[in-house]
């Protein structure tokens, strides 16, 4: 398959053929892809990180826009194999399961922004972008790309970073989303764009509590909401749009 990378990390502008998916996650959500004519790129499963995300691919990759990556080191040689096409960085950083040393790579890049936690060994990435610094440490995790300005999040700091900056930011409950081995999952972790105008959610929304307002949210910036699995929503370490 021609791997002709995104422009824009997380934000695809024309129908994903290629996304980065949790090996992890459930037939369902994977023959869902399939169906929209989507190839699941299969994760690497760190030895580094604790079970309950050890697989999910915004751990350990990064993509930084067109061809270019970076990948924790144990990850490099999974994903360079992987993807012959992209130039893969070697991250300086070993990861480990131990908050903050699990989070390096775990940077949301929204446009022409990176929101991550300068505190933590993440700000000797530099993604070329402007930086918006945040204490939530799981930035992309926490954080689900619905447009270049525009963002969901149960994190009022990622919230209130976002507005001041200038991006439209919708603010919902926390929890309510599954995370086997973890209190709760986050929404960036369960969804990803998979077109323009097209964002794909591991599970119902009528689920949340405020599946509502993202739909309403997402129809505002011209978004429709894709389900891609029955029941509850699962955090799978976000569904990464790269080409």
């Amino acid at each position: 398959m021609n791997m002709n990378f995104f422009e824009n990390p997380n934000l695809p502008d024309r129908p994903a053929k290629g996304m980065i998916v949790d090996r992890r996650a459930d037939t369902e959500t994977l023959d869902s892809l399939k169906v929209l004519g989507i190839e699941p790129i299969l994760s690497y499963k760190s030895r580094n990180l604790c079970p309950a995300v050890c697989s999910h691919p915004d751990m350990t990759i990064l993509h930084m826009g067109e061809n270019k990556f970076i990948c924790a080191p144990d990850a490099w040689e999974y994903y360079n194999n992987l993807l012959p096409d992209a130039r893969m960085i070697r991250g300086e950083i070993e990861l480990s399961p131990e908050y903050p040393r699990d989070i390096t790579y775990n940077i949301a890049v929204v446009g022409g922004y990176a929101f991550l936690n300068l505190k933590t060994s993440q700000a000797r990435i530099n993604t070329g972008r402007r930086t918006i610094n945040v204490r939530q440490g799981y930035a992309k995790c926490g954080t689900c790309v619905v447009g270049e300005k525009a963002i969901i999040t149960a994190d009022t700091g990622i919230c209130a970073a976002a507005r001041e900056n200038g991006l439209d930011a919708l603010l919902i409950e926390p929890g309510h989303i599954e995370l086997p081995g973890m209190n709760y999952g986050f929404i960036g972790g369960a969804s990803g764009l998979i077109a323009p105008h097209s964002l794909a959610v591991n599970g119902e929304l009528d689920t949340h509590p405020n599946g509502g307002e993202i739909v309403n949210f997402c129809r505002k910036h011209d978004v429709e909401i894709v389900e891609l699995k029955h029941g509850s929503i699962y955090d799978i370490g976000s569904l990464l749009p790269i080409f």
